[in-house]
């Protein structure tokens, strides 16, 4: 459920960065987040607390078993506050930001002069199209990763009303509630998957990461020193070729110094 709401409120943080309205905008900060955070972990472990009381674990199956009125409420508040709310935030949370990044693409082009302004503009809405885009395949892949376990929760429900069932029946409800539920956590951890696949600009940065990260260690292997063998100590060459040539510069310009000055010690006075 953290996993879901989290989402939910990142969708709305983005709506209220791309808004104009300024009041909007400044709730978009990281002290705000910071609250919603700690509000949402508090509301759905309350809302959560019956798990406590109900779940039974009979053979190799764990969850509600015997009693249908908290088997109802766990299969409502799990598909309203899990998946219904959701992905009505998410989608009309897209729809709104679509609407504000056009209406300030129109601004833009009203205040500026379009001639001046083609290269920045494209790159601008191209920008705008992979964000829009990121944010429509994280909402299909929310309702493509939560729907069977929506069904599965909904199955439950209804067969807690027939008790007697045969062993194969508990073993293809506990195959199929296996599945969904792994269906479920798999949305969690497939941001960076969907974002590497669908964004240009995510991928750009990604690479750029990975050669900050090559390079700093590569340096890092170049600047090392190496362990002393006897008394003598091996020093890679470019550790060391940078400072020398510095010295011998600092050495010869003050050579050229002194033979000028003796030069003009032996010039004689008149």
């Amino acid at each position: 459920m953290l996993s879901r709401w989290f989402v939910s409120f990142a969708c709305i943080d983005r709506y209220a960065l791309s808004s104009d309205n300024v009041r909007l905008r400044r709730l978009g900060n990281t002290r705000t987040a910071y609250r919603i955070i700690i509000v949402i972990t508090i509301v759905w472990t309350i809302i959560c607390s019956h798990r406590l009381i109900f779940y039974e674990i009979k053979g190799n199956v764990c969850g509600i078993l015997t009693n249908t009125g908290a088997a109802m409420y766990h299969a409502l508040y799990v598909i309203i506050g899990g998946f219904i709310l959701p992905t009505v935030i998410m989608i009309a949370c897209t729809v709104l930001i679509q609407r504000n990044l056009a209406r300030k693409r129109r601004t833009r082009n009203q205040l500026v002069h379009v001639v001046s302004t083609t290269e920045r503009e494209r790159k601008q809405q191209s920008f705008d199209r992979q964000m829009l885009r990121l944010l429509f395949m994280q909402i299909v892949s929310y309702i493509i990763l939560s729907l069977p376990q929506m069904i599965n929760l909904v199955y439950n429900t209804i067969a807690t009303t027939f008790p007697n069932k045969s062993a194969d029946d508990l073993a293809i409800e506990g195959f199929v509630a296996f599945m969904a539920e792994l269906m479920l956590y798999v949305f969690p951890v497939s941001s960076f998957y969907l974002y590497t696949l669908t964004s240009r600009t995510f991928r750009t940065e990604l690479i750029k990461l990975f050669r900050s990260i090559s390079n700093c260690w590569r340096q890092r292997l170049n600047n090392q020193i190496n362990p002393t063998i006897g008394a003598t100590t091996i020093i890679p060459y470019t550790v060391y070729r940078q400072p020398m040539v510095r010295i011998c510069e600092t050495l010869i310009v003050r050579q050229m110094r002194n033979d000028l000055n003796a030069d003009d010690n032996r010039i004689p006075v008149h």
